[in-house]
């Protein structure tokens, strides 16, 4: 990469989920974007010197993020699920302000979303997908419903959109071009200083930035950006706080009084080729109410066949996008595991619309809750420790609140009773007796949100409700680190629909 005197219009620093998503989006209208990626065309990661955790356990740092073209899309499986209305409005709870944007405004870009990920109109809509299967929702009472995750068919944005990168001259992606400063010129920004592969340094310049390089990145970035005297944002205490990720883990063991009822309602659904999950959730009534959280779980089936149909599904996967694939010998030994199944699975997928679960299979409930974003549980750097590019070590602390345990509790004694007329719950004995030691047993789940949260001034949040960091006029922040808060969901899919967003304001521009 070289300096050049032509600034493309727009230039993101990231081509994970959102930054590569919202440079195909701009090029698609003709809006030129130079998408800037620190790794390369091949799966990488990074350093564990480049970062510290000093709070709870957060192995996501290190394990659900890549330096690489496609980011973190390299890594997910692609499952897409939306924040709900009461995510955006003021909470009981400490730092529960208001998003400074209602919830229509981001909701009003979903469908243009999943289009422009290829998921069919048809399946959008949950009422409709019951409608299809001629299946009435399952409906459990006790603030919780049933609800559907998509998935996309090919969810490495790389791939999915890998034409378009080769051929769209509107989008230029550069890879081994990592961000290590920026250019001021007063309340702008300039260029952004780039370091390639051969360790050469250049300045990129652009009418506008977007940050798109995930959670911690673009925290680091912003915060290594104000040791310079002249950062606009220098005396913003807000960049880094309010880290937030999902809890996750097993909270009970699900008995069926009758297997095939309990499929009818919970088992993985194939419409049209695609993927739905069905999962259980709070309704967003009950979220509503003072001091509750927002928190869903999924079912997951074990059984004596259960890797064996991981290897058939990974060997198909692998030749069709013509990777490598296993050997024969493991394929027809993974496939005379399954021989027995083979009519009940392809009479479930055929004519039922519905991923077979056998009888004998084990089944647990596991919770995915929201955390209650604290100013203490942040993110900051260390300035006396750098990597190779110049760039700060990552400092992470990561903070739990007081009400998740007993809310977490609350929910699994709340589906138990829902499912009562259809399966036997038994709540895991640690979570049924309250003890905090279940609590320190729950992994995060790879969604980390928070830190350049949205806000209605510098005093409360790093960027305004169009993404732009507060005390400049062109530099953007964009994916989950902008949410105040993250109910349920996986972060990916309304930080997305930001990004749909965003495209329209800067188009707009």
């Amino acid at each position: 990469m070289s300096e050049s005197d032509d600034a493309p219009p727009v230039v993101i620093v990231g081509s994970g989920a959102v930054g590569l998503f919202l440079g195909v989006l701009l090029a698609r209208v003709g809006v030129r974007a130079l998408v800037l990626e620190a790794g390369g065309r091949t799966l990488g990661g990074f350093a564990n010197t480049t970062f510290e955790c000093v709070g709870r356990r957060h192995q996501g740092i290190q394990i659900s993020r890549s330096r690489s073209l496609g980011g973190t899309t390299n890594l997910w499986g692609g499952q897409l699920v939306e924040l709900m209305p009461a995510d955006l409005q003021r909470r009981e709870w400490p730092c529960g302000e208001a998003w400074p944007i209602r919830y229509e405004e981001l909701a009003s870009h979903f469908r243009e979303t999943y289009q422009a990920l290829g998921v069919p109109d048809d399946i959008i809509e949950d009422p409709a997908v019951w409608e299809w299967l001629g299946t009435p929702r399952p409906q459990l009472g006790q603030g919780l419903e049933v609800f559907l995750t998509r998935w996309m068919r090919m969810p490495n944005l790389a791939v999915l959109f890998s034409r378009e990168i080769e051929t769209d001259s509107n989008l230029l992606v550069a890879t081994d071009a990592t961000v290590c400063g920026f250019t001021f010129d007063g309340d702008r920004i300039a260029a952004v200083e780039v370091c390639d592969g051969q360790g050469r340094r250049v300045r990129v310049r652009g009418q506008r930035f977007v940050l798109a390089a995930g959670t911690v990145e673009n925290v680091r970035l912003l915060l290594h950006g104000a040791t310079v005297a002249d950062c606009p944002w220098r005396h913003n205490r807000m960049v880094g706080r309010r880290f937030q990720d999902h809890l996750g883990g097993r909270i009970a063991d699900i008995k069926p009084h009758a297997m095939r009822d309990f499929s009818r309602a919970f088992a993985t659904l194939v419409v049209k080729g695609d993927k739905l999950q069905p999962k259980i959730r709070t309704t967003n009534d009950f979220v509503g109410q003072p001091g509750n959280l927002n928190i869903q779980a999924m079912l997951a089936f074990e059984s004596s066949i259960s890797e064996n149909l991981v290897f058939l599904k990974q060997f198909v996967k692998a030749a069709l996008y013509g990777r490598r694939v296993g050997s024969l010998k493991a394929l027809l030994k993974n496939s005379i595991a399954c021989s027995r199944y083979l009519l009940p699975l392809m009479w479930n997928y055929a004519v039922q619309h519905r991923l077979l679960i056998p009888g004998s299979a084990k089944i647990s409930l596991h919770v995915q809750s929201e955390t209650v974003p604290l100013d203490e549980s942040r993110i900051t750097i260390d300035t006396t420790c750098r990597d190779v590019y110049g760039l700060p070590k990552v400092i992470l602390d990561w903070r739990v609140g007081q009400i998740e345990l007993p809310q977490i509790k609350q929910f699994a004694e709340r589906v138990a009773v829902a499912l009562a007329p259809i399966a036997d719950v038994v709540i895991v004995p640690e979570l049924a007796a309250g003890r905090t030691e279940f609590l320190d047993g729950l992994y995060e789940t790879g969604h980390q949100a928070g830190g350049c949260v949205m806000g209605e001034s510098p005093e409360t949040g790093v960027v305004d409700r169009d993404l732009r960091v507060f005390g400049t006029r062109n530099l953007y922040v964009l994916g989950a680190s902008v949410f105040r808060s993250s109910g349920n969901a996986n972060t990916t899919f309304s930080a997305m629909a930001l990004a749909m967003r965003l495209k329209r304001h800067l188009v707009g521009i």
